[in-house]
C-alpha cells in the first residue's frame, strides 16, 4: 500500500471514523442493554464504578498521547520526513509501553482499594480484570496515533470495531453464564469486562499487522532526524497538557462515583466536613448509581460520533497552520463546527422529547421515569459536550494545549462542587449529577470561545450562520417528532408491551430523521453538492475518469486516498 499522506479531506476522514463510530457504539449499547438485562441496576452499578477507575487512567492513553504522536508526525509530514515520522512512533511506542506497564500494575495492586475508595468495595475485582485493557490502550495509542498523523483513519476505525464486537459477543456471553450460575454483582461485572480485555488484545494484533503493512510503501530515504531526546521532549510538551485535560473529567467522574454513593447513604467526608446523608442503603445506592450510568450509557452514543470530528481535524488543521494557509484554515474551521453541530442539535432534541420512551424501551428497571428525567437532561449535555470537544480539539490544533486544559479544570471543579449540592438535596438526589454536568460545559464552552476569538474571528460569521439553520432545523425536528409522540400515546398504549414499544420507536425515528434531513436541505445547511463531495461521489468521477484516459498502466487514485498498487 502507498503511503498517501494529505490526500484525504478532513470530512472524509471524520467520515471514516463515523461510519465505525456508528457500529462501535451500536454494538457498545447493545452489550449494556443486555448486560444490564443480566446484571440488574445494581450490577451495572458495580460496573460503572470499575470503569470510572479504569477511565481515570486509560484517558492518558485515548487522549493525550494519540494526539501528541499525530500532531507531531503531521507537522513531519508537511516536509515529507517519512523518517522522522518513523522515528517518532518507535519513541513513542516505548515510551508508552513502560508507561502501560505501571499503570496496569497500579490497577492489579490497588484495585480493590481503589474501589473501597469510591464507596463500591464489589468493584475491586472489574478494576483488576481491566488492568489488561489499559495496558493494551497505551500499545494502541501510539498505533492510532502514527496512523492519524498520516491522516490515514482507517485502522483506528477497524481496531475499533474489533474491540466493540468482542466484547458485545465475549463479555455478554460471561456475563450470563456466571449470573445464570448463581454468580454476584461484583462476578458477573468481571466476567463481562472480560470480553473488553479480550477484545483490546486483538486489536493491538490487528493494528501492529496493519502497520507492518503500511510501512512498505512509506519511502525513507535518510533525511535528518531529531534526537531521541528531543521528540520526548515534544511527546510530553503536547501530551501532558492534553492528558491532564482528559485526566481532569476522569477525576471528576471517579469523585462524582464518591460523592454520589456517600452522599446517597451516609454522607461523603470532604475537607474535614461531611456532606449529605440520604440515608439509603447500599443496594439501593448501587441501583440509583446504575440508573445514572445507564441514562449517561445513551448520552455517550451521540457524544461519542463528535469524536471522529475531533480527530480528524487535528492532523488537517495543524497542517494548514504550519503552512499559513488561511483559506483552508477557515474551510475546516466552519465545516467542523458544522457537521459536529448536524449531529449534536437532532440527538439531543431527540433525547429530551423522547426521553422516557427511550429508556422504557432499552433497560429492564423499576425505575424508568427516574432514568428517562436523567436521560432527558444529558439531552441538554449531548449539545453542550459537541461546542466543549470541537473547540477544545481546534484550540489543540493551534498548538494552545494549555487552554483546553485551563477551562476543564474550572469546569470540573464546579462539576463536582454542584454535584455535592445537588445530590444532597432529597428532592433532586441523583438527578444532580446531570445537571451538574451541563454546567460544567456551559462554564468550558464559555471560557474555550474567550481562547479561541482570534482564530476563529474570520469564520465567526460563517460558523454563527450554519448553527442557526441547524438549530432551526432541528427545532422542526423536534416540533413534529412530539407531534407524532403525542398522537401515538392518545391512540395506542406505547408502554404496554415491548413490541408496541419498538413499533412506536420506529415510526418516531422514521418521522424525525425524515423531517430533519428535509429541513437540512430546504434551509440549505449543507447542499446536495456538499454532500456529494463529502461522500467522495465526485471525486471519485475524476478518479475514474483520469484512471481511463491515462495509458501509463497505473491504477487510479481513489477518492479514499488509498492508491490501488500499480500493475506490475
Amino acid at each position: 500500500m502507498k503511503n498517501t499522506t494529505g490526500k484525504r479531506s478532513f470530512l472524509q476522514s471524520a467520515l471514516v471514523l463515523t461510519i465505525s463510530t456508528f457500529f462501535v457504539k451500536i454494538a457498545g449499547l447493545l452489550f449494556t442493554i443486555a448486560v444490564q438485562r443480566a446484571l440488574l441496576d445494581s450490577g451495572m452499578g458495580v460496573f460503572y464504578s470499575a470503569y470510572n477507575i479504569y477511565n481515570l487512567f486509560a484517558v492518558l492513553a485515548s487522549a493525550g498521547l494519540p494526539v501528541a504522536v499525530s500532531r507531531m508526525i503531521s507537522e513531519t509530514l508537511v516536509n515529507e520526513n517519512h523518517d522522522e515520522a518513523q522515528k517518532i512512533y518507535k519513541v513513542s511506542a516505548r515510551l508508552f509501553l513502560a508507561i502501560g506497564a505501571v499503570v496496569a500494575g497500579a490497577m492489579l495492586i490497588f484495585g480493590d482499594a481503589l474501589a473501597k475508595m469510591i464507596g463500591n468495595p464489589d468493584a475491586g475485582l472489574s478494576i483488576r480484570v481491566l488492568a489488561v485493557t489499559a495496558f493494551c490502550a497505551f500499545i494502541m495509542s501510539a498505533l492510532r496515533g502514527y496512523f492519524q498523523g498520516h491522516n490515514y483513519m482507517k485502522p483506528t476505525a477497524v481496531s475499533q470495531v474489533i474491540e466493540a464486537f468482542v466484547k458485545l459477543g465475549l463479555g455478554l456471553a460471561m456475563a450470563i453464564l456466571i449470573m445464570k450460575a448463581g454468580g454476584t454483582d461484583k462476578l458477573g461485572s468481571a466476567g463481562a469486562i472480560i470480553g473488553v480485555s479480550v477484545g483490546a488484545v486483538i486489536a493491538v494484533v490487528y493494528l501492529l499487522f496493519k502497520k507492518r503493512g503500511y510501512d512498505k510503501g512509506t519511502p525513507l530515504v535518510g533525511m535528518e532526524t531529531r534526537s531521541t531526546s528531543a521528540i520526548v521532549k515534544e511527546l510530553f510538551r503536547i501530551a501532558v497538557p492534553v492528558s491532564l485535560g482528559a485526566s481532569v473529567m476522569s477525576v471528576v467522574n471517579v469523585i462524582d462515583d464518591y460523592l454520589i454513593m456517600n452522599i446517597l447513604q451516609d454522607g461523603a467526608g470532604l475537607f474535614g466536613a461531611k456532606i449529605g446523608g440520604l440515608g439509603y442503603l447500599y443496594d439501593y445506592a448501587k441501583s440509583l448509581n446504575g440508573i445514572f450510568g445507564n441514562a449517561k450509557k445513551i448520552f455517550n452514543l451521540p457524544s461519542a460520533f463528535i469524536v471522529p470530528f475531533t480527530v480528524s481535524i487535528l492532523p488537517v488543521l495543524t497542517a494548514a497552520y504550519v503552512a499559513k494557509n488561511r483559506d483552508e484554515i477557515n474551510k475546516n474551521l466552519s465545516n467542523c463546527f458544522k457537521y459536529s453541530m448536524m449531529i449534536a442539535l437532532p440527538s439531543g432534541v431527540g433525547m429530551i422529547i423522547l426521553a422516557k420512551p427511550i429508556y422504557n424501551l432499552l433497560y429492564k428497571t423499576a425505575d424508568a421515569d427516574l432514568g428517562a428525567a436523567m436521560l432527558a437532561i444529558f439531552g441538554i449535555a449531548v449539545i453542550l459536550y459537541a461546542l466543549v470537544s470541537i473547540s477544545g480539539s481546534i484550540l489543540q490544533a493551534f498548538g494552545k494545549v494549555n487552554r483546553p486544559l485551563i477551562s476543564l479544570v474550572v469546569g470540573g471543579v464546579v462539576k463536582c462542587v454542584l454535584t455535592a449540592v445537588l445530590v444532597s438535596i432529597p428532592e433532586i438526589n441523583i438527578k444532580g449529577a446531570p445537571i451538574a454536568t451541563c454546567v460544567c460545559y456551559v462554564v468550558m464552552i464559555v471560557m474555550n470561545m474567550i481562547f479561541l476569538r482570534k482564530f476563529i474571528k474570520d469564520s465567526v460569521k460563517q460558523i454563527l450562520l450554519s448553527l442557526l439553520k441547524t438549530a432551526l432545523a432541528a427545532a422542526i425536528m423536534g416540533g413534529a417528532t412530539y407531534g407524532v409522540f403525542i398522537l401515538l400515546s392518545s391512540v395506542l398504549d406505547i408502554y404496554s408491551s415491548r413490541t408496541m414499544a419498538v413499533i412506536s420507536m420506529i415510526i418516531m425515528l422514521a418521522v424525525a430523521v425524515a423531517v430533519y434531513f428535509a429541513s437540512v436541505f430546504l434551509l440549505k445547511v449543507i447542499t446536495p453538492g456538499e454532500l456529494k463531495e463529502t461522500l467522495g461521489l465526485r471525486g471519485r468521477r475524476r478518479s475514474l475518469k483520469k484512471g481511463a484516459d491515462e495509458e501509463t498502466g497505473e491504477g487510479y487514485t481513489d477518492i479514499s486516498g488509498e492508491d490501488n498498487e500499480k500493475k506490475q
